[in-house]
């Protein structure tokens, strides 16, 4: 395989390691904004769990004492706690699939490096071997224009 050809392979892979990058950061903001959602979801739940459980409490206090009203109130509250808890849940796996974007951006950023890397040597090798090559030919025609001036001047 040519330099030629090898450069223009490592140029494709650049190309296509600079998509996936670019397609990892979207996935990390993507991430990231499901996660802010969730955690401002889970926020707003939160208090308004607590004020809904004031209020439950505040009826609960209104009644006249019954065993049914009692167990409505701790059903509701288990109820918001299992929710908010399924919430929290929801928080974590969302956090590790953030985590889990961020690491594989950062892998394609080190692939896109070395392969920039890569390629910048081989186009410092194409261009040496290019000027070589130029020298070589200019050596050649200093011998022949040599040669010509040393016939005429036998001549």
């Amino acid at each position: 395989m040519s330099l030629e050809k090898l450069k223009e392979l490592r140029t494709l892979r650049m190309e296509k390691a600079h998509r996936e990058l670019q397609n990892s950061k979207e996935y990390v903001l993507f991430c990231e904004n499901k996660l802010a959602e969730k955690y401002h979801e889970k926020k707003r739940y939160s208090q308004w769990q607590r004020q809904h459980q004031n209020d439950l409490f505040g009826e609960l206090q209104g009644d006249v004492f019954s065993i049914g009203a009692l167990e409505s109130y701790q059903i509701n509250r288990d109820k918001m706690k299992a929710h908010r808890q399924q919430l929290k849940q929801e928080l974590i796996a969302l956090k590790e699939k953030y985590q889990g974007a961020e690491r594989q951006a950062h892998e394609k950023k080190l692939a896109l490096s070395l392969i920039s890397k890569k390629l910048e040597k081989l186009s410092e090798i194409i261009d040496i071997t290019e000027k070589e090559q130029n020298q070589g030919t200019n050596l050649e025609e200093e011998d022949e224009i040599d040669e010509i001036v040393a016939f005429r001047a036998s001549c």
